[in-house]
């Protein structure tokens, strides 16, 4: 089995049916599929063993999150190269081919990111692969944008979206799996930097296209959206960014916590967003166990990691 399509779930029954028929029509056949279910309440798991007999299904007690997920079916997988594909995602016939052979033609590439447009709006731009802020949060490239041409060319990116990503097993194996204290959200972003750290290379591939609907299991800006994402951009940051880079973006570091802090307030939401930060710090014992084992390891120099940092935005 050349390739494993792993699908997290999680009470996402309304999903799962345009998610797999479109996956099952791909002109790519040679894979399998795993979809890891985080203990849904709803008609997922009976969907999937009535209509969809050639899916794995692995059932988890409770939902551990879509980091945890992920893990499980990679544990479980059998491809050497690994995809994972969110449930809120229709996908192109050709898409898995053009994954499968953008990585054949970029052997040095060990992550593959997929041109992902919103689903109601299939001209314009969800994400064609992750960039880094410096404040340690990831970015959506072309999120957002009309598409006229502008991401047409296959290259190199900082980083990669799990939503529909491409992974050789190789990478799991050298940098580890995703960080499970994450939950949900900017855990893509946290092995993204572990990657480029080991002085991997990530590129995107435009053919390989897919529709995302969005936020559809956490809800967009939801207080558990958050809580997960203003905590797990704290985590990136303390496991991941060297020293010198703290210290010469330290001022954009602050105006982007100002500035949502800002942003939040006016939402209602500043508790939520501030308790998300206190987790954050009272977490860091054990976050800066892990930086001490990332950064003795890492090959990529504070000069090369710079040069694939977006730079700051006034985005919140």
């Amino acid at each position: 089995m050349k390739v494993t399509v792993i699908i997290p779930n999680w009470n996402g029954a309304r999903l799962l049916g345009m998610c797999l028929d479109s996956l099952f029509e791909s002109s790519f056949r040679d894979f399998e599929t795993i979809v890891v279910d985080n203990g849904s309440e709803d008609a997922s798991c009976a969907l999937i063993r009535e209509r969809y007999p050639k899916v794995r299904l692995i059932q988890l007690d409770k939902n551990y999150g879509f980091a945890p997920a992920c893990n499980e079916g990679i544990r479980n997988s059998v491809g050497g190269l690994i995809v994972l594909l969110n449930n809120d995602i229709e996908v192109e016939t050709h898409w898995l081919s053009e994954l499968v052979s953008g990585m054949e033609r970029h052997p040095e590439c060990r992550l593959g990111a997929s041109r992902m447009m919103y689903r109601d709006d299939r001209n314009q731009f969800c994400n064609t692969g992750d960039g880094f802020y410096p404040w340690g949060a990831g970015k959506s490239r072309g999120e957002g944008e009309t598409d006229y041409g502008q991401y047409d060319s296959e290259n190199a990116i900082p980083g990669v979206c799990a939503g529909a990503g491409i992974y050789r097993r190789s990478l799991f194996d050298d940098v580890g799996l995703f960080d499970e204290r994450f939950h949900s959200l900017a855990e893509d972003v946290d092995l993204n930097f572990r990657a480029r750290l080991n002085g991997d290379t990530a590129f995107y591939f435009p053919k390989a296209r897919v529709f995302h609907i969005g936020s559809a299991t956490l809800g967009r800006y939801s207080d558990r959206y958050v809580y997960q994402a203003h905590r797990n951009e704290w985590f990136v940051l303390l496991k991941n960014l060297p020293i010198k880079h703290f210290i010469r973006h330290l001022s954009g570091i602050l105006r982007y916590q100002i500035r949502t802090a800002c942003y939040f307030s006016f939402r209602g939401q500043g508790g939520l967003l501030w308790k998300a930060k206190l987790d954050a710090i009272r977490q860091s014992p054990v976050m800066l166990r892990s930086r001490q084992r990332i950064q003795s390891q890492r090959t990529l120099s504070d000069s090369a990691l710079e040069r694939v940092m977006e730079k700051e935005s006034g985005t919140v």
